[in-house]
C-alpha cells in the first residue's frame, strides 16, 4: 500500500445480545483455540488496508483480554447502543480523522485480510463496497396478505456480507439522508444506496458467514479446524 494512501478505521460490532444463541456473547464463542472475536482481530490487525480498530462491545473488559498480546495496530473501544445502528454510530463517532470506515460484525469470525483488503481496494475507487456470497437457494417474495408470489433470478442475487466500507463522507450523507426520510435498516450498503450512491458487490472467494444459530458455530469450528490442518501441510 502507498504511504499516502487513505486512512482506515474498521469498526468491529460485537456488542449483540445473541438472542438466537441462546442470550451467548458470539464475539466471545470458542472457534477452535481462539474466540471469534479474537479471530476477526488477528485478520484485521493483518490487513494492509486497515490502520486502526474500534471495537464497538458491551464490556471493553472482557473484550480487550481476549486479545492483549497484540499489538500490530491501534485497538481501541466504543459502548455498544441499543441496537445495531446505534452501536455502528458509537464507532463511528470513536473514529476521528479516518478517511474511510471498514464496518465488520464480529460475528462473522472466518473473514480474512484477502477479504477485508479486497473491499476496501474496491470502495477507495467507488466510494462504497461490501463483501457477500452467492445465493445458492430459490428465492420466494411472498406477499402473506395477498398471496402474491414472486420468483426473482437467482443469478441477480447476491447475500450481503461485511466487511462493508465506505468513504466518510459518503457514510455521513447516507445516515443524514436516512434521518430526513425517517429510513432504517440494519444494513449499512442499503443506507448508501438509498442515498443514491452505488454501492460495489465483491465476491468473497472463502467463507465468510454469521453465526446465528448453534449449527453455524459447528461448521465454523469444522472449517477452522481444516483450514488449520492445510496450513500445516
Amino acid at each position: 500500500m502507498r504511504a499516502d494512501k487513505p486512512f482506515v478505521t474498521a469498526i468491529i460490532v460485537g456488542a449483540g445480545n445473541g438472542t438466537r444463541m441462546g442470550g451467548k456473547n458470539k464475539a466471545l464463542i470458542k472457534i477452535g483455540d481462539k474466540s471469534a472475536f479474537r479471530l476477526v482481530a488477528e485478520a484485521f490487525l493483518t490487513s494492509v488496508t486497515v490502520d486502526e480498530i474500534v471495537v464497538v462491545c458491551r464490556d471493553e473488559a472482557e473484550m480487550m483480554a481476549e486479545v492483549s498480546d497484540l499489538k500490530a495496530k491501534p485497538i481501541r473501544y466504543a459502548l455498544g447502543g441499543r441496537t445495531r445502528a446505534e452501536s455502528v454510530m458509537n464507532g463511528i463517532k470513536a473514529a476521528k480523522g479516518a478517511n474511510f470506515y471498514c464496518i465488520h460484525d464480529c460475528a462473522r469470525p472466518l473473514v480474512t485480510p484477502d477479504i477485508i483488503d479486497g473491499v476496501v481496494s474496491a470502495a477507495f475507487k467507488s466510494g462504497a463496497a461490501t463483501a457477500c456470497g452467492p445465493v445458492n437457494d430459490t428465492i420466494k417474495y411472498v406477499n402473506r396478505d395477498n398471496g402474491t408470489v414472486y420468483t426473482p433470478d437467482r443469478s441477480c442475487l447476491v447475500a450481503v456480507q461485511t466487511p462493508q466500507v465506505f468513504d466518510s463522507k459518503v457514510y455521513a450523507i447516507s445516515v443524514a439522508v436516512a434521518a430526513k426520510d425517517g429510513y432504517t435498516s440494519t444494513d449499512d450498503t442499503a443506507l448508501a444506496e438509498h442515498a443514491g450512491f452505488k454501492v460495489d458487490y465483491i465476491q468473497s472467494e472463502t467463507p465468510n458467514f454469521k453465526l446465528t444459530r448453534a449449527e453455524d458455530v459447528y461448521l465454523a469450528r469444522l472449517l477452522y479446524k481444516l483450514s488449520e490442518k492445510e496450513e500445516q501441510v
